[in-house]
């Protein structure tokens, strides 16, 4: 047998066993027992990223189920490739070169700055996909794609003519949210609404020949100068009398119609509404159902236009302020109201979007918003868990049609082209140079690009070759779509699940997936978002270099269930890389006897008690782990193997391996060490989906010379023949009575060496035999000199420390044992102690001042320490209870 290591040395091995599966093609889908199919889709991380936590998560657990479905023998995909991120992308290069040149873009033609772009992607781009390496990524990275590839363009372009010609995109004059840093109009989803303090304006109109005014309350006073009328309720007797009569506004005394609408809140601000139908979204609405003139105030980079005098050239916030003090000196200022309201921010810019019409470019998805919800509310289908198809619904059943048009330069140039000589309008799956109609050369392209979503959106069916059916054939696309499963975050069901859902069926007739597995958030160990202000984000590049990438992985896939959040602490990554190193020392003890293995089990008729319950537990913990993995429960197949690997084989079967492995008797040596290496090939075998590369490393020194790399094996499953329900059983309440001894030994300081005195109480006549038979067993493992076994009716001893398990009572008689006086007198010391430390973050956690003036991650972490320290003092009073009785 080969030498092993000593230590795990995992950046070496890592590397070693990455090279071997990539060189040797193990990656590549290759048709299997399973005879069927299983594909991912990798969601595309941006050309500009690096890897982080949440990265870190969706490689972990996607590449988790490849891999186990690629051991279950399907021709398994992982499909990988990379996003062009319209605004993103251009929003670094534009930096970059202002920073290095000092020039905008607008001092440069637009085919040489898209140059630069493109540059700027082969360079720096794509970094991503080389540190998803390092955590194991196990993707055919042969079929990868980038979003701006010609492929993706072609299939782009496709549909969007498609859809155009069917009359489903259109142009409009309508209201959008316009970023004025990006210069750029935003979806909705792009949107992300903060609290902020502001105020209620409460504003004087006058209506003309009368000596009455209208009392309107605004949050955006600045906005008045682009009012066209006021509202109030058709139903409202206060205000009836106004209706069709004519009010002026502030400033510029401009004539506007005073006119009613259902939309009005009679019982909500002052039930009279200024409506600027140019920079309001319910205004907008207003404004179309009264046919209400349009105003625009604000130029593109949010400063007022000349229809803003005289704030002119002013931005937003220096207009707000002049405009109250022009108010204030026109006596039509009745009042200013503090107010905490939500404002839209850019969610790349995080500037403060700025409602304005704009003509752009639309998708309506009223129909096939209507076919998605349908295909979910069918389980054709489904999402896990399934609470999420609410967030799903929630945007579907109601949904606005896409603003798809962006003002950009990076990314896929919408293909409508317009004829100078004759006003044609069409569109064009290629490069046009001469009029669809006229054939003039006097033509232009729009000069908007698409929303990055738009081409996300098709990522499915493009990534396996569509529109051409050659490529398709190459790509296998009848093989692999639909894919079988997205897994992504809730974060982006609205952005992309939604959409992806839309495109797949309008233009493929199928699902693009069958299943769409939501994963949780990751957030820092004490339940915050991850974000550069807080300084709480874990590098997974040097975490894998400090504690391997099996044990950044067993981590992630060990949080990663149902659950909405992942709490990743330092401390746990430390306790799975201590895991790691278990199941190799484990190795390293058996591995000098693993040589007088045989190549098969014995017969199991011949099996030992013990060698019977490991084969049992090895079984159980293979079913969890296939019962778990099919849905997507990574936390509780990582807990089922960890559980095996800590409480099951290391602890008590190598344990109890020992005194034959120290024998004389060379059969029972042979036979224990067969089954010790039949149950770590399983075993390992198990672990493969989650820590890939020690398990990888370890199948090198235990597969036999006709097996493969371990990648490929058979994933271990139940086995009817290991059903060993009697000796799992017996064993079980053996090793959980041993397990309450030394617990209980330990909670009052006796030491591991001491012999101590022990009495069972049991009201089963099987466990009562069972227990009086292994006597000698137990008080040799459990260092007791007397043991006593007797019915739960007896009285039981006074002065003892106790507990039960789920078929007994254990009990420690303490008297001579141990100085109880003493040892109370500590247990209360540590109380007061413990108190003390209570009281204090007690205090600050009921001080308002603390809550409102302390950061975030303070207030964080004395909740934290505060419930630590509350678990500690429950359990010392407990233990204190326990010698008052």
């Amino acid at each position: 047998m080969s030498e092993i290591s000593k230590t795990y040395s995992a950046k070496e091995i890592e590397s070693k066993w990455y090279q071997t599966w990539l060189e040797g093609g193990y990656f590549k889908p290759k048709k299997g027992k399973a005879n069927d199919a299983f594909c991912i889709i990798m969601p595309p991380p941006n050309v500009t990223g690096k890897l982080h936590e949440g990265h870190a998560l969706d490689a972990t657990t996607q590449d988790a189920l490849i891999r186990f479905k690629r051991m279950k023998g399907f021709e398994a995909l992982w499909l990988p490739g990379m996003d062009h991120a319209g605004i993103a992308t251009q929003s670094v290069v534009e930096k970059m070169v202002w920073e290095q040149e000092k020039k905008t873009r607008h001092d440069f033609e637009k085919e040489d700055f898209i140059k630069k772009i493109w540059q700027w992607k082969e360079e720096y781009g794509g970094i991503i996909a080389n540190q998803q390496r390092l955590l194991g990524a196990s993707c055919d990275w042969d079929y990868s794609m980038f979003t701006m590839d010609p492929e993706a363009n072609e299939a782009v372009r496709k549909v969007f003519v498609d859809l155009y010609n069917e009359g489903l995109i259109y142009q409009s004059d309508y209201i959008i949210n316009w970023d004025p840093v990006l210069h750029s109009a935003i979806s909705d989803a792009e949107v992300e609404h903060k609290e902020v303090q502001g105020a209620f304006y409460h504003i004087l109109y006058k209506v003309k020949g009368t000596d009455e005014t209208l009392e309107v309350a605004t949050t955006r006073p600045e906005t008045l100068l682009g009012d066209t009328a006021v509202c109030v309720h058709p139903e409202d007797e206060r205000f009836q009398k106004y209706i069709g009569k004519t009010a002026i506004i502030p400033i510029c005394n401009r004539e506007i119609p005073i006119i009613a609408d259902d939309y009005v809140d009679t019982e909500k601000g002052t039930g009279c509404l200024k409506v600027t139908p140019g920079h309001d979204f319910n205004d907008f609405e207003i404004g179309q159902r009264h046919k209400l003139q349009i105003i625009t105030i604000l130029n593109k980079d949010a400063t007022f236009n000349e229809n803003g005098a005289p704030l002119q050239g002013m931005d937003v916030k220096a207009g707000r302020k002049k405009i109250v003090e022009l108010l204030e000196e026109a006596g039509q200022l009745v009042k200013v109201e503090k107010h905490v309201h939500q404002v839209g921010h850019g969610d790349r810019s995080k500037a403060v979007i700025e409602p304005l019409v704009s003509k752009q470019w639309f998708l309506n998805v009223q129909e096939m918003s209507k076919r998605s919800v349908e295909s979910v509310e069918k389980e054709q289908m489904k999402f896990f868990p399934k609470g999420w198809e609410n967030t799903y619904f929630s945007w579907l059943r109601e949904p606005k049609d896409w603003c798809i048009s962006r003002q950009l330069w990076w990314g896929h140039q919408i293909p409508v082209f317009y004829c100078n000589d004759c006003d044609n309008q069409w569109a064009s799956t290629e490069e046009e140079s001469n009029c669809s109609k006229c054939n003039s050369s006097s033509i232009t392209q729009d000069p908007d690009v698409l929303d990055t979503w738009f081409s996300s959106a098709l990522w499915p069916f493009s990534t396996l070759g569509w529109p051409d059916e050659q490529r398709m054939k190459d790509k296998k696309f009848e093989t692999f779509y639909p894919t079988t499963v997205l897994i992504t975050g809730y974060d982006i069901i609205f952005f992309w699940v939604a959409r992806m859902m839309m495109m797949g069926l309008k233009f493929t007739g199928k699902e693009p997936f069958h299943s769409t597995y939501i994963h949780a958030i990751v957030r820092d160990k004490f339940g915050r978002k991850i974000s550069k202000s807080l300084g709480n984000g874990i590098d997974p590049i040097k975490t894998i270099e400090e504690y391997s990438a099996d044990a950044f992985r067993f981590t992630l896939a060990s949080g990663s269930g149902y659950n909405r959040g992942i709490n990743l602490d330092p401390d746990r990554i430390v306790g799975y890389r201590n895991f790691i190193n278990k199941v190799w020392n484990a190795f390293r003890f058996i591995h000098p006897v693993l040589e007088k293995s045989e190549a098969q089990l014995p017969e199991l008729s011949k099996l030992d008690a013990h060698e019977k319950w490991i084969l049992a537990e090895l079984n159980t913990t293979a079913k969890t782990m296939n019962d778990s993995l099919e849905v997507f429960r990574f936390d509780e197949a990582s807990m089922a193997i960890y559980q095996f690997v800590y409480d099951k084989y290391c602890s008590w079967f190598i344990e109890l391996s020992k005194p034959i492995l120290n024998g004389n008797d060379e059969s029972k040596i042979i036979q224990r060490a067969t089954v010790l290496k039949f149950v770590l090939k399983k075993m390992v075998a198990l672990l493969h989906p989650i820590t890939p590369f020690v398990t990888e490393e370890l199948w090198s020194f235990i597969k036999d010379d006709k097996e493969d790399l371990l990648i490929i094996q058979d994933y271990p499953e139940y086995e009817e023949q290991f059903n060993f329900t009697k000796e799992q059983n017996e064993m079980n309440q053996f090793t959980e009575v041993i397990t309450g001894i030394r617990n209980l030994r330990s909670s009052v300081n006796i030491k591991p060496s001491e012999e101590i005195e022990v009495q069972l109480f049991i009201d089963n006549e099987a466990s009562t035999s069972y227990f009086k038979t292994n006597e000698e067993s137990l008080q040799k493992m459990a260092k007791v000199n007397k043991l006593t076994i007797e019915n739960k009716s007896n009285a039981r001893p006074e002065k003892s420390i106790f507990m039960s398990t789920s078929h007994l009572d254990i009990f420690i008689p303490l008297s001579g044992v141990i100085d109880i006086e003493a040892h109370v007198a500590k247990l209360n010391k540590d109380l007061t102690k413990l108190q003390k430390e209570f009281d204090k973050y007690d205090k600050k956690l009921h001080n308002p001042k603390f809550i409102e003036n302390a950061k975030e991650e303070v207030i964080a972490e004395v909740k934290f320490n505060h419930g630590e320290v509350s678990s500690k003092i429950n359990a010392l009073k407990e233990n204190i209870e326990l010698f008052n009785k």
